[in-house]
């Protein structure tokens, strides 16, 4: 499994060696999320989430991508991980904020199905360790870049997401990396989106602390 819980199999992903797949039906009962009244609030995310892997199986530009896709369900919501590959890039260039056609369209797909709940969305963006050239002494660094690939909110809206819905937008650098044992690895360079449950909404509102899924991403396993 791609994060930690109650149980290996608390979280999925329909990527090949990241968990279950698209096809999949059946798995795991996750037993670390909810309870009670707050069971029907994670309906409407475990639906969303099955929306999104339905939407991508039915377009063949997006079907082609579904290995460079991250759905897992977490303490703070739906996670949606859009992956960097070194045969098909999320962006232009390893150091680029362009959005490639594919990714374009995906995220697009995607700003439309966000609309289908009411929950608001985090978005970051993450870079891999290589530095950016001249960043040292030209003030523009993995930080900005980031930041800016974060910003890539704009294809979402253009989707037809309500701009209202984006509750926060933040660039994390190379600190948070997916594949920690690997810092350069093309997979760490992604955009991150979180459909927050009221938890993480309350605590991103209060300002405190990062977001639950942001920490536990530092700590996620690939197999």
């Amino acid at each position: 499994s791609l994060i930690g819980g109650a149980g290996v199999g608390d979280a999925t992903a329909p990527v090949p060696g990241g968990g279950t797949d698209l096809t999949r039906k059946d798995g795991q009962v996750n037993k670390g999320i909810t309870k009670g009244k707050d069971k029907k609030k994670d309906v409407k995310l475990q639906k969303l989430k099955e929306r999104l892997e339905a939407s991508i199986m039915k377009v063949p530009a997006l079907e082609a991508l579904r290995d460079q896709i991250r759905l897992e369900m977490t303490v703070d919501g739906l996670s949606i991980q859009i992956v960097d590959a070194n045969r098909k890039p999320l962006f232009a260039s390893g150091k680029s904020t362009v959005l490639s056609p594919q990714m374009r369209e995906l995220m697009r797909t995607i700003g439309k199905l966000l609309n289908d709940v009411e929950n608001p969305i985090s978005l970051s963006g993450h870079t891999d360790a290589t530095p950016y050239s001249g960043g040292a002494t030209g003030g523009y660094s993995n930080w900005e870049l980031s930041t800016e690939r974060a910003n890539s909110r704009r294809e979402l809206v253009l989707g037809g997401l309500a701009p209202d819905k984006v509750l926060r937008v933040q660039g994390l650098g190379p600190v948070v990396p997916l594949v920690k044992e690997n810092p350069n690895d093309p997979m760490n360079r992604r955009i991150a989106i979180v459909v927050l449950n009221e938890e993480a909404q309350a605590r991103i509102l209060s300002g405190t602390e990062v977001t639950t899924s942001d920490v536990e991403s530092a700590t996620q396993s690939i197999q």
